[in-house]
């Protein structure tokens, strides 16, 4: 969907009509094709976006606390707890 790199999937080709002319058969006749079909394949399946989640724990100086909160917020963070030490 996001023109990704798909890993972990295998596709088996057991049909193919070639040119019959040798100069025109290759890869370059089966690819292209193949790729739309996988491509039209991969949005019937209702394909969904995932957004990864990091659960960090940060320890700073309390000077710093504030740049800590400003990065947070630019990456869409949420702070569950702040717990002076």
């Amino acid at each position: 969907m996001c023109d990704e790199n798909m890993r972990g999937c295998r596709f088996n080709i057991y049909d193919v009509t070639l040119h019959a002319d040798a100069i025109h058969r290759g890869g370059g006749q089966i690819i292209p094709t193949c790729r739309r079909v996988i491509y039209a394949a991969e949005l019937t399946a209702v394909p969904a976006l995932q957004e990864p989640v990091f659960l960090v724990e940060i320890q700073t100086p309390d000077d710093c606390v504030g740049a800590i909160y400003q990065t947070m917020t630019k990456r869409r963070g949420i702070v569950n707890g702040e717990e002076p030490v």
